[in-house]
């Protein structure tokens, strides 16, 4: 779930260099005084579960095989790994294997779709492969043809391995041309992260950003049946990149678990994004979160992820 934005870049003609200092200006005083303006828009309506109790599945995003110990503890039940022999067979018993086979937004697609059929039929009846994710966050408003690659490789995931799930993962970019009846997409990742405008934790989370995307996904035609929510577990602070976001709060998570659990009860797949590191994108990160320098969200997950 990689976080993009607007790069600028300033050119050596003078008037153009005040023009886009003076933006940037702009854009750093709205980050530093709370981000995006809070939705205001109405809320989305409750859903109904979507998995009997006991049924979610689990998984954080970005871990290693020795991260595999931690997450069972912690209730997890599923990884992420690519479609690699040594990777898929070193999953823990009790847990599968979500494989990347994707592309991010608009970019190149991680297996070409010769070396993609040939690793669904490798593992398309391995027990130890839950799915396939597919894309993230694809930018089906700047890049069309996007949708039509994910729709031949969910039907080729459909004929090919049985019992097995196609994933997306989806921001708040047009979502309509993704929908289920259009690409045949299992379950639909959405990535709303409310602890947004700063590196540094502020009093409030958007709580309503939920609502929002998840009103979007609803106009596009998607089922709230199929949406597998995207927990936020990661801040900015120590990331090399990107200073938008901060770890919540226990207080603040807790408040972001309500909402989905009102929005997406009991869905069939729950994601916590992210478990590792990513220098841009996310630093710190749940591995990160025990307690301490930072706010003991693996407690909460772990209660939440064991719980009958």
């Amino acid at each position: 779930m990689d976080i993009r934005d607007v790069r600028f870049k300033v050119s050596a003609v003078a008037a153009a260099v005040v023009l886009v200092a003076g933006f940037l200006f702009y854009l750093q005083h709205r980050s530093s005084s709370g981000g995006d303006d809070p939705y205001s828009g109405p809320p989305a309506t409750p859903g109904s579960p979507a998995a009997r109790p006991g049924e979610t599945r689990r998984i954080a995003l970005n871990t290693q095989p020795s991260d595999y110990p931690r997450l069972k503890e912690l209730g997890y039940d599923l990884v992420d790994a690519k479609p690699d022999d040594s990777l898929v067979a070193g999953v823990p018993d009790g847990m599968q294997a979500l494989l990347w086979v994707g592309n991010f937004t608009c970019g190149s697609f991680d297996l070409d779709y010769g070396a993609f059929t040939r690793a669904v039929q490798r593992y398309g009846r391995n027990p130890k492969v839950y799915g396939w994710y597919l894309s993230d966050e694809p930018d089906t408003g700047r890049c069309p043809k996007i949708a039509g690659e994910i729709r031949r490789r969910a039907d080729y995931i459909r004929q090919n391995a049985p019992g097995q799930v196609s994933f997306v993962s989806l921001t708040d970019w047009p979502m309509r041309q993704l929908a289920p009846r259009r690409v045949g997409v299992d379950l639909y990742g959405l990535d709303p992260y409310p602890c947004k405008g700063s590196a540094d934790v502020q009093d409030s989370c958007n709580i309503g950003a939920i609502d929002r995307m998840v009103r979007l996904a609803d106009d596009a035609g998607i089922p709230r049946a199929q949406v597998a929510p995207v927990l936020q577990t990661f801040g900015q602070s120590c990331s090399k990149g990107d200073k938008q976001y901060w770890l919540p709060t226990q207080a603040q998570f807790r408040k972001i678990l309500a909402r989905w659990d009102r929005l997406a009860p009991r869905p069939r797949l729950e994601i916590s994004y992210s478990w590792g590191h990513q220098s841009e994108w996310a630093c710190p990160s749940l591995a990160d979160a025990s307690g301490g320098a930072h706010p003991d969200l693996q407690s909460i997950m772990k209660a939440r992820n064991t719980a009958k």
